[in-house]
């Protein structure tokens, strides 16, 4: 059997066709009159829009806040001849990593505060190997866990009367195999003696380290979500930003021992603490970034 097709059958054909499916299309421009089983797609996105930076890939330079220009609350001195500010912390407290001490985080946060005329007496009392054992108050007894150094630890850091304690201890714990109860309960209890003497704190989240087991750099992520999760408002989330995907140390924030952050990476830091909304609201900066 033979078909034959002529242009007049052709044509017939496809108007026929067009006309069909015009006729569905009509009846659905409006969404409302859509079946329940159909949604309605997103728009699609705009093409020209330069896809974001994956967190492991973020390199860029973290800004700070503006100052508001006025002096710190004449309130936070204490009894001080200044308001004061105390660091308690490890090796990245101390200055680790930095090729000259102006370039810790420390050091940094206290010229910039000093740039922008916020008058205050920050006291390091940041040392090389301290966990967070190191920082309980005198008297704190753990079996095979270290005892407190009463010269650097929370009771020594309340003796400066300060109207704020910073809290950087992001490795060490990790690194003695220290397990996540234990180092909570170590933080609750400085977030407790604070709050019972009136004193604000901020804590610094964990950092990467080039551990050589992939499952403590696992813990470096667990530890901190934990950490945020416990006291979000006093928390400073910065393990990302210095992270390579596997939890290792960004090379440009890197300090050749894989264990800290180099002259960028202590600018990270600084940057982070600055831009924590409890550092913004006490000293007095706006803007927010990151």
């Amino acid at each position: 059997m033979s078909f034959k097709f002529n242009a007049f059958r052709i044509s017939l054909l496809l108007a026929t066709t067009l006309t069909f499916f015009g006729c569905k299309e009509q009846l659905f421009d409006n969404p409302e009159q859509l079946p329940p089983s159909i949604e309605v797609a997103a728009p699609a996105p705009v093409t020209n829009a330069v896809p974001s930076v994956k967190w492991y890939e973020d390199i860029s330079e973290v800004v700070l806040p503006i100052s508001d220009k006025k002096p710190i609350d004449p309130s936070f001195k204490r009894g001080n001849a200044l308001p004061t500010i105390v660091i308690l912390g490890s090796s990245s407290a101390a200055g680790k990593g930095a090729s000259i001490k102006s370039k810790s985080w420390v050091e940094l946060l206290k010229a910039q505060l000093k740039k922008d005329n916020k008058i205050v007496n920050v006291v390091n009392l940041g040392e090389g190997g301290f966990t967070t054992y190191h920082v309980m108050p005198n008297g704190n007894k753990v079996a095979n866990r270290p005892a407190p150094n009463t010269s650097k630890n929370i009771t020594k850091a309340l003796s400066y009367k300060p109207f704020l304690i910073i809290v950087n201890l992001p490795t060490n714990d990790v690194d003695k195999k220290y397990t996540d109860k234990e180092i909570l309960n170590n933080y609750s209890k400085l977030r407790s003696i604070a709050m019972k003497e009136n004193v604000n704190y901020i804590v610094t989240g964990t950092q990467p380290r080039n551990f050589t087991e992939k499952s403590q750099r696992d813990r470096l992520l667990a530890l901190n979500e934990k950490m945020v999760a416990m006291d979000p408002a006093h928390v400073v989330d910065l393990l990302k930003k210095l992270s390579l995907q596997d939890f290792k140390i960004k090379k440009t924030y890197a300090f050749t021992d894989g264990i800290h952050p180099n002259d960028k990476g202590h600018a990270v830091i600084n940057g982070y603490v600055f831009n924590a909304p409890l550092f913004k609201q006490l000293i007095g900066y706006t803007a927010v970034n990151p």
